[in-house]
């Protein structure tokens, strides 16, 4: 029972990271907090900041759907099969992307002006921590 709801909970983890992505590479300008983070509106920008902009917002969207979707695979696949390495890849693959997304959320939030959002990244974190517990508590009646 146990294992499922760490996988669950991966799932809960991994579909945030799509939903990041979609609304990141789907984006026609940066968001709100990136305006008060350089205290700049999207239409005083130049063209070539605009193309800048857009191309790293869409880059760290890539980066949601990857991970997301290596997050949901695997969950599929654990749910039927239990093989430690896949665990472990699971994992380190959602670490990665969390990691990275609460460092550069907190950069922002305490460096500029901006409001990213921080509970948000926080919240996934936590998730995260709760599902790799549960997880390492599940496996313990799992054969790997």
């Amino acid at each position: 029972m146990i294992w499922k709801l760490a996988l669950i909970l991966f799932a809960i983890v991994g579909i945030s990271h799509l939903i990041f992505g979609i609304v990141y590479v789907t984006a026609n300008e940066f968001m709100p907090y990136h305006a008060q983070a350089l205290n700049v509106d999207w239409i005083s920008l130049n063209e070539n900041y605009k193309t800048l902009f857009l191309a790293l917002i869409r880059l760290a969207g890539a980066g949601g759907l990857v991970a997301g979707l290596v997050n949901l695979t695997l969950v599929n696949y654990l749910y039927h099969r239990v093989e430690t390495r896949l665990i472990w890849l699971l994992i380190v693959s959602s670490l990665i992307f969390q990691f990275v997304t609460n460092y550069v959320v907190y950069c922002v939030s305490r460096n500029t002006p901006g409001d990213p959002p921080l509970l948000m990244a926080s919240t996934g974190s936590v998730i995260f921590i709760i599902a790799t517990l549960f997880l390492f508590a599940g496996m313990r009646g799992k054969h790997t």
